[in-house]
């Protein structure tokens, strides 16, 4: 899709160009583009609606490096831009917008902005446009555990990618998205069958970041599984190679916590705290918090306190999978204690938190 800004028409093609590079996942590329792009506009003097496009696939651009080093503060260049009135630059403010706040785990405003985006791309005939905003609106879908609708969209976006020649590494990422609805459904065997497939093509391109995905992905799948030792194997590598890795971190502290290796998974615990502090990803700093509390053995009234910092933004975001997770942590922990007054009203709403966690996975 080519936008329509005023300016130089040298750049203008430049812009298009680097954002065909972005949407295809080719790194090296998109970075030579952006080398070039940055010489043009040296002081990021420009037209307007010229610079609003540039900072969007700038952001594009550092979403696909590192995905995981987006902070709430990586969006600000672009809001104090006006909101744009073309189409085509409208469509992308929503999309990139939405893939923000899908990252800091703003999830009610992605949905708002994803939205938007899909009004807009109704007027664009650009097929592998519409199979990148499916892509990118399935992986919302598994942020929230809405795992049927991800492979709803997941599998749009494949059918239209693996139509397209150049588009193998897009056709891989939309099978470890497949992958990761799989393992929430607890369809396991089909979830390895799906990273395998896309280990192959990762591995056949000598992709190394996306074969640390894959990994960390099937670390996630053996940890869901409580094989312990099997996923931190896998994660182990990801953590050791990429150190900022905060998901990673935390699945592979939550298994030593398991197997009641406090010291390593409270080193782990206090890294991932300290990363998602920098970047201010509220969602994961109640998780490391309620799970400090959990390696500690903390009683059960210490472990309320965290557990209910972060409800208000669980239920908000409609998280109901972590309202039901800690909810029944605590009341096991309170009818451990006997406190059983406590542990009924915890065991109740954790039930209640089912009941949400059902509605949600109704594919509409």
């Amino acid at each position: 899709m080519n936008v329509k800004v005023k300016g130089n028409e040298q750049i203008k093609e430049l812009l298009n160009n680097w954002y065909q590079e972005i949407r295809s996942r080719n790194i090296n590329n998109a970075h030579c583009l952006k080398e070039e792009i940055d010489t043009l506009i040296p002081n990021k003097k420009a037209d307007s609606s010229l610079l609003l496009y540039y900072y969007l696939l700038d952001f594009g651009y550092n979403y696909l490096v590192d995905n995981l080093s987006i902070s709430k503060n990586s969006f600000d260049k672009i809001e104090s831009f006006d909101m744009p009135t073309d189409n085509s630059l409208a469509y992308y403010y929503h999309f990139y917008k939405a893939i923000h706040s899908n990252a800091i785990g703003n999830y009610n405003l992605a949905k708002e902005h994803y939205d938007k985006a899909e009004v807009l791309l109704n007027h664009i005939s650009d097929e592998l446009e519409q199979a990148e905003f499916y892509y990118n609106l399935a992986t919302y879908h598994y942020h929230i555990y809405q795992a049927l609708l991800a492979i709803k969209y997941g599998t749009k976006a494949r059918d239209i990618f693996s139509e397209h020649t150049g588009y193998e590494l897009k056709t891989a990422y939309c099978d470890n998205l497949l992958g990761l609805a799989c393992t929430h459904l607890r369809e396991f065997e089909l979830a390895e069958e799906y990273f395998i497939t896309a280990m192959g093509t990762f591995q056949k391109q000598e992709n190394e970041k996306a074969i640390l995905l894959v990994r960390h992905n099937l670390g996630l799948m053996y940890a869901s599984q409580n094989i312990s030792s099997s996923a931190i194997r896998y994660l182990s590598e990801v953590v050791e190679k990429k150190p900022h890795h905060y998901k990673a971190i935390f699945v592979k502290a939550k298994e030593h916590v398991k197997l009641k290796e406090e010291e390593i998974a409270s080193q782990l615990i206090e890294k991932g705290l300290t990363i998602c502090n920098d970047l201010g990803n509220k969602e994961y700093q109640y998780r490391f918090t309620i799970l400090r509390e959990m390696n500690k053995k903390s009683p059960a009234e210490k472990l309320e306190k965290g557990v209910l910092a972060g409800m208000d933004y669980f239920k908000t975001e409609r998280l109901w999978e972590y309202v039901q997770e800690y909810t029944e942590a605590l009341a096991v922990q309170f009818h451990n204690e006997g406190n059983f007054e406590q542990g009924s009203k915890y065991f109740y709403l954790s039930y209640e938190a089912k009941k949400e966690i059902f509605k949600k996975e109704a594919l509409k």
